[in-house]
């Protein structure tokens, strides 16, 4: 999940993006139970990393906002757990860790700056992010293009897709700009066969698909953001013990 220079300084766990076959691995044999409104979860990217199979990429503390058959919704914290995988970074920011570069361990990070809260519906290969300092909605809206997600006994598992849809202002008037983020990156991948041509067709379309949501307004942008405050009284939230499994 690359991101430019402007979102890694308020959230670092985007800067350590996987250069991997975007592929997580099946689905658990059954059904995990929805969590409550304050429930700590692991939203995790899981990849295929060459002879060492499906781990975990990077994975990130949040807080349950909304979790519904349709909708689910979490907020991290500062200061919240995050791990990405070690090793050298390569591609066009120097940030993209191809499968054998990486150690097979993780480093410690925390959130960092603004709550971040995350805005997934059911099906969709996206999640739409916006930032929240504790009295107003702040800065850009960022859509995460990945495979929709999964539940699991600890969270959501996902897979980071590399390109994304960014946009800035405000839905409707003159100012809303929707742009796509980390092209050369996709692109690059694609150069160096870490993502095959339909992979990365996967990921424009999705990009594409979700512009011209963003362009028209739709859903979630024109939604009732301030029904997902996060709640001022959450503390940092701790990953679970058993993160690193695979469910």
């Amino acid at each position: 999940m690359p991101l430019d220079e402007e979102l890694d300084a308020v959230s670092p766990v985007t800067a350590g993006a996987t250069a991997d076959r975007d592929t997580t691995p099946a689905p658990a044999a059954h059904e995990a139970s929805s969590f409550r409104r304050g429930d700590v979860v692991a939203v995790r990217s899981i990849r295929e990393f060459g002879a060492r199979g499906h781990a975990v990429g990077f994975v990130v503390a949040c807080h349950v906002l909304v979790d519904t058959d349709d909708v689910s919704v979490v907020a991290t914290v500062p200061g919240s757990d995050i791990r990405r995988r070690n090793g050298e970074g390569a591609g066009p920011n120097g940030r993209l860790v191809l499968p054998d570069a990486w150690d097979g361990t993780h480093g410690e990070h925390r959130w960092s700056g603004s709550t971040v809260v995350r805005v997934h519906r059911h099906g969709d290969p996206w999640s739409v992010w916006r930032w929240h300092d504790g009295e107003n909605w702040v800065g850009t809206w960022y859509g995460n293009l990945e495979q929709p997600w999964r539940r699991t006994d600890i969270g959501f598992d996902t897979c980071d897709w590399t390109l994304d849809v960014v946009c800035s202002g405000t839905p409707g008037d003159p100012d809303w700009n929707v742009y796509y983020k980390d092209e050369d990156e996709l692109a690059w991948l694609l150069d160096v066969g870490a993502v095959t041509e339909d992979e990365a067709g996967q990921a424009r379309d999705a990009g594409e698909r979700l512009t011209h949501i963003a362009l028209d307004g739709g859903w979630p942008f024109d939604a009732d953001w301030d029904a997902w405050t996060p709640d001022p009284a959450w503390p940092p939230a701790v990953l679970p013990g058993n993160w690193r499994e695979l469910v």
